[in-house]
């Protein structure tokens, strides 16, 4: 059975990888991890640093995402083809840099689809960067298909927004884990 989650082995060079960690690790903008309502730690521990594809100041990040998630996206819909009979959709904009410390991790099971707002519902597609190799838990677990995606410096993963891919973060308890996240969205009429 097709579970349509896609995974990109070396998406990323282990030296971009470890380039946008030096980044995010030195950004002032490096803040406690949010979720709609707000902070949550029962449900998000982490420090996030949140980006946008058309800031002009975090230039060299956005250049090494955006064309290492065109190329994993080129192929997603090569083998999806039914994404071309969707409405018009496109790379949403803003995306998050993510750190969770040792106990740290996304606790609940969610789906990048979830809520009414409009930045959530017209979400199609999540993405996901593992910038650094855990070894103690640090992946991500997908409960409907009862599959655990190990985090693997340069992984690129792309999924359905939707309830049938309910995920959650694996905590590891000794080792820091660095993701880079975002969406793909329907393009909404101004």
């Amino acid at each position: 059975m097709k579970n349509f989650i896609e995974t990109f082995d070396n998406a990323l060079t282990e030296n971009e990888c470890n380039y946008i960690i030096n980044y995010m690790n030195t950004d002032d903008r490096l803040t406690p991890g949010t979720i709609q309502s707000g902070v949550n730690k029962k449900v998000k521990d982490s420090f996030d640093v949140f980006m946008n594809l058309n800031n002009d100041d975090d230039l060299e990040v956005n250049e090494i995402i955006f064309k290492a998630f065109c190329n994993c996206l080129e192929p997603y819909v090569k083998k999806h083809t039914q994404l071309n009979r969707l409405a018009p959709w496109k790379i949403f904009p803003l995306y998050n840099l993510q750190k969770y410390n040792p106990q740290q991790g996304y606790h609940s099971l969610h789906c990048e689809n979830s809520n009414p707002s409009i930045a959530s519902s017209h979400r199609v597609m999540a993405w996901m960067f593992y910038l650094n190799t855990v070894t103690d838990g640090g992946g991500t677990y997908f409960d409907n298909y009862d599959l655990t995606m190990d985090a693997i410096q340069g992984r690129g993963v792309i999924w359905p927004a939707y309830w049938t891919h309910m995920h959650r973060g694996i905590v590891s308890k000794t080792e820091t884990k660095y993701i880079a996240t975002g969406w793909v969205s329907y393009t909404v009429p101004n």
